[in-house]
């Protein structure tokens, strides 16, 4: 059986946070995830946004969250991330805040599913939007083909007049059995609008990009597939 790289989703570093386009892209960095479902999705965002509490206790450098928007796997699909400098200053800070024990106008907001922290496996810049993000098997063998693959298609993409595209993949630590054997992709445009003109132009043919990406699938085998509205709430104290 071959091995598989127990991989997944997002991490950024403290340079990464910038909603500038021309900012760095680094594999530098490290962030959390908890992984919720929400009965009034907007209702907890707000929440979050007016009482940082939680994010100034752990010492994430800014922090947000992605909404589920189309391939949910429950209802009031979301998450809540946040950013550190490092792997250590994401673990410690997991340490200082216990969602289990969050104030009741949280508690009361959402259902958790389990935490994660994440490591990036490609350069990454944070500029949260519109974002296709699928579970992806990749053998060991094929890990340095596939991360060249998505660093050559980002190029290829943006070279054929989308600048602001871009993409990463991230690699999970301590995420238990929810995020085994897979690979999270992450790729990133500024809003839906700019995500379906990728797709109208590969279907038709016209996508100069096309080759780069169809020869990227090959070297892995796609286990999910969903759509996310991501924002950031918190940018450090």
């Amino acid at each position: 059986m071959k091995r598989l790289l127990i991989l997944t989703i997002t991490v950024f570093s403290l340079t990464a946070f910038t909603s500038d386009e021309n900012g760095p892209q680094t594999t530098d960095g490290a962030f959390t995830t908890l992984m919720i479902a929400a009965a009034d999705i907007g209702k907890y965002t707000e929440t979050l946004r007016d009482n940082p509490s939680a994010f100034q206790a752990t010492g994430t450098t800014g922090a947000g969250v992605c909404v589920t928007n189309s391939g949910n796997a429950y209802e009031g699909q979301m998450m809540v991330w946040s950013a550190f400098p490092d792997v250590a200053s994401a673990l410690v800070g997991g340490t200082k805040y216990d969602p289990q024990q969050a104030p009741r106008q949280f508690k009361n907001l959402r259902d958790i599913k389990y935490g994660v922290t994440w490591k990036p496996l490609t350069p990454f810049r944070l500029e949260p939007g519109y974002e296709r993000v699928q579970r992806i098997k990749v053998s060991a063998e094929n890990l340095q083909a596939f991360n060249e693959g998505l660093n050559k298609l980002e190029a290829s993409i943006q070279a054929a007049g989308h600048p602001n595209f871009f993409n990463g993949a991230f690699v999970q630590i301590g995420g238990g059995t929810h995020e085994i054997e897979t690979l999270m992709v992450r790729s990133i445009t500024r809003d839906a609008q700019s995500m379906g003109v990728l797709f109208d132009d590969y279907f038709a043919g016209t996508a100069t990009w096309a080759a780069d990406y169809d020869s990227l699938m090959l070297l892995g085998e796609v286990m999910s597939d969903n759509m996310e509205i991501c924002e950031q709430v918190y940018f450090g104290s």
